[in-house]
């Protein structure tokens, strides 16, 4: 709104001492919204003409109805500066036509009556009334018909506005233009998996109309897709095609393509499609490894990091095992994985086998790098009083894991303290008083 109100010059001030401009406001919350265009004879005088300042003070009142909430007041005073659209100046009606678009769409979107005819007319109308502006609109009427399930007619759309041109072609035309063409391949996609999933896909002709949809689709994504770009729902769309129709080797060109060639843009999510394809496809381990150490370098939270460490742990190697054992301890350094049970969990497995194989040695090595961050982080009194409170087996597995770092007795006797208990004595005494089990399971881990 502040925008709007900048390339406007709408300033507070002039709205608030003029007491013309109240007087206009006055007749702007009226029901006779007609009169908004009725020129004061009082604003001879003004550089402003009365029809500017009622459009002007009634862009303020639709900012403060949808400030408030007030969709359907917003909707009225809309409909009165559409007005705005006969203004001769050709930027102020340029800008105007904007503003209406997407002030119209988001009253629209919150207006309890709106209905799919009403979007498509505010559509229509934007498109016909700012040229310059329409292929985006095109685009964004695309986008609320798929959002409403209309297929073919968000298909059509997007047809007409990749066929559309304006005077001279700009970079950010061709974008848009590329866009579009790229949307006509995914609602291709779309047609196709709404074709597979009727459950006719062994009919003849539903055959033929299914592999049309495809040679559509896979012709416009792979154009799309071989771009440098972030291309994430076509690539998918493309793979799941490939795949339908056993074409596991292309699919996996164009994942590994979208993964590792250096002129696209640096894509976790690349890296995650690849991993998950491999996954289902069986591929070896050494594979699935490689796959996720990428991944661990752009995003060492991901939740993948967990499948990541169960896989080094089965390789049985010394590096991967000290290795898997700094990504699980990395992984609890991230707030969002502090209080999860299954990190915790995998982080206690790895140790427990380290200490099986006698590699004791890399748990004491990589616990001394941490301890004085980690009992802060983890093992202070709050957290003993969180845990407890909402997830008695996560305190379970951390006091397991205080004791394989030899910081047993510290940490139990800290919490201890916390609850009450001065000795661990008398919490073996008040244990199945105070906490139940738990006291006994910690004394005894």
């Amino acid at each position: 709104m502040d925008d709007i109100e900048a390339e406007l010059n709408i300033s507070g001030s002039d709205v608030n001492d003029s007491s013309e401009d109240e007087r206009i406001l006055r007749k702007i919350k009226s029901p006779s919204l007609p009169s908004l265009v009725h020129v004061s004879p009082t604003n001879a005088r003004s550089k402003e003409s009365g029809f500017h300042k009622s459009t002007r003070l009634c862009l303020k009142a639709i900012r403060d109805a949808m400030l408030h909430h007030r969709w359907q007041d917003a909707a009225h005073y809309l409909a009165a500066y559409s007005q705005m659209l006969e203004e001769t100046t050709a930027h102020k009606q340029s800008l105007a036509c904007e503003i209406i678009w997407r002030l119209g769409t988001e009253v629209l979107q919150h207006h309890p009556n709106s209905r799919l005819e009403d979007f498509n007319a505010l559509y229509e109308r934007m498109k016909n009334s700012g040229v310059k502006n329409y292929a985006k609109i095109c685009l964004e009427h695309s986008f609320h018909l798929l959002l409403n399930g209309n297929f073919n007619d968000a298909k059509r759309q997007l047809s007409v506005a990749a066929s559309w041109r304006y005077g001279k072609q700009s970079a950010s035309q061709s974008m848009e233009l590329k866009l579009i063409h790229a949307y006509c391949g995914f609602l291709d996609y779309f047609i196709w998996c709404t074709k597979k999933s009727s459950g006719t896909s062994s009919d003849a002709n539903t055959s033929r109309e299914m592999h049309s949809y495809f040679r559509q689709a896979s012709v416009t994504l792979q154009e799309i897709i071989t771009q440098p770009g972030v291309w994430d729902p076509f690539v998918l769309s493309y793979v799941d095609m490939l795949e339908f129709y056993n074409d596991q080797e292309g699919a996996l060109k164009v994942l590994q393509n979208y993964a590792y060639n250096k002129d696209y843009p640096s894509n976790p999510n690349a890296h995650v499609y690849l991993y998950q394809f491999l996954k289902r496809h069986k591929a070896p381990p050494a594979k699935l490894i490689s796959t996720l150490k990428v991944l661990h370098c752009l995003v060492p939270s991901h939740e993948l990091m967990l499948e990541y460490c169960s896989l080094l742990l089965k390789s049985e190697v010394e590096e991967d095992m000290q290795d898997c054992l700094t990504i699980a301890m990395n992984l609890l350094d991230y707030p969002s994985w502090k209080y999860d049970l299954n990190a915790w969990n995998c982080l206690l497995k790895v140790m427990t086998v380290l200490k099986k194989n006698g590699l004791k040695h890399l748990i004491d090595k990589e616990w001394e790098k941490r301890r004085d961050l980690w009992l802060t982080m983890h093992y202070r009194n709050c957290h003993g009083k969180k845990d407890s409170e909402e997830n008695a087996k996560l305190l379970f597995v951390k006091a397991k894991v205080s004791k394989i770092f030899g910081e047993h007795k510290a940490t139990i006797n800290s919490l201890l303290k916390f609850w009450g208990f001065s000795t661990r004595k008398t919490a073996k005494r008040k244990g199945k008083e105070e906490k139940g089990c738990l006291f006994q399971l910690m004394i005894k881990c």
